[in-house]
């Protein structure tokens, strides 16, 4: 399945596939990571999901020199 690339659709296509892929791991250290990544693709979903299409959000700059 092909999404486009920054939706909530692609970020969740993307966590199930991390998921998926840290089921057939024996290494728990590598299950472990994927399973991390997982959820970083879902917080890009909900990310995209409250960002309204066709708005950037700045970067956010936490260090600006103060």
């Amino acid at each position: 399945m092909r999404t486009a690339s920054g939706t909530p659709k692609h970020w969740c296509e993307r966590a199930r596939m991390a998921r998926a892929s840290a089921s057939h791991m024996q290494d728990l250290h590598a299950r472990r990571s994927m399973l991390e990544i997982a959820e970083r693709y879902e917080r890009k979903a909900r990310r995209a999901e409250a960002k309204p299409a066709g708005i950037t959000l700045p970067p956010n700059n936490n260090n600006k020199g103060h």
